[in-house]
């Protein structure tokens, strides 16, 4: 455990140096304060506009960290080499998959929060400052839903970082990218495979499209943001199902990551 510790440490600090995550945190944060002035235009859609538009910052932009940074996971060791010195110490294959993944899910984890708290800011400068309005048109203030569809995101992020870390595992960078790219808008459009599965009249196209909808993650599970801006209800059966759905999905794609990295050899 202590390795693994190790591994996920190294990693969590050379993705705090990256330049490429600086640049997607600030132009998370752009966009997360832009939506103050969006929100100007009409009065009665301000509490509305600043929290649809400061979760979907969250959400690209989280998506945006888990497969720009999850594509290098290990090919980047493997492109300099420095797999061979990682593996001339005591530590074993598994534990090196499950240190990195560990190590950008920490990541993850503390840019979602800072982003978050970031919007929370935003929300509740907002309310405060129309209160009234706000609970004229929209009966009271949904904190709390706000923060579940963080962490309904941030659910979303370490599935896909699961995605590129098997892709990372034994392909290029930009293949890995590509693949997961792909896997994330057909898990994006679950409902609409789901609904050719049942119109398409081809028996062999039809299992296929089955087939496509069981297997790759559905990534609509993760998406609550209607229920957030809306006011809406997110229940804890919906909480505790979902995280379950992510963690049997994570798991799965960490073995198949150390399987596949197990078998791979090093020259």
């Amino acid at each position: 455990m202590k390795r693994i510790w190790s591994v996920a440490h190294n990693t969590f600090i050379e993705a705090i140096r990256d330049r490429v995550l600086f640049s997607l945190i600030l132009f998370a944060f752009v966009m997360i304060l832009s939506s103050l002035i969006f929100a100007s235009i009409s009065a009665e859609q301000y509490n509305k506009i600043v929290k649809d538009l400061g979760l979907t910052a969250i959400s690209l932009i989280g998506i945006m960290i888990s497969i720009f940074l999850g594509m290098g996971l290990v090919y980047k060791e493997i492109e300099k080499k420095t797999v061979y010195n990682i593996f001339s110490k005591p530590i074993r294959r598994y534990e090196f998959i499950l240190g990195k993944y560990l190590g950008l899910s920490f990541t993850l984890l503390v840019n979602t929060a800072a982003m978050a708290f970031i919007l929370f800011l935003l929300v509740l400068y907002t309310e405060m400052r129309h209160a009234g309005l706000i609970e004229y048109y929209y009966g009271g203030h949904y904190y709390a839903e706000v923060f579940k569809a963080v962490y309904f995101e941030y659910l979303e992020f370490i599935v896909i970082i699961g995605i590129a870390l098997v892709f990372s595992s034994f392909t290029t960078p930009v293949m890995s990218v590509l693949f997961t790219f792909f896997l994330f808008a057909i898990g994006r459009f679950s409902s609409d495979i789901r609904l050719l599965a049942e119109q398409v009249k081809n028996p062999v196209v039809g299992f296929l499209t089955e087939v496509m909808y069981r297997v790759i993650p559905n990534l609509e599970k993760f998406d609550v943001r209607r229920e957030a801006v809306y006011g809406g209800s997110v229940s804890a059966e919906l909480i505790l199902y979902t995280t379950a759905y992510a963690i049997l999905y994570i798991l799965a794609l960490l073995v198949l990551s150390i399987i596949i990295f197990e078998k791979r050899e090093f020259k």
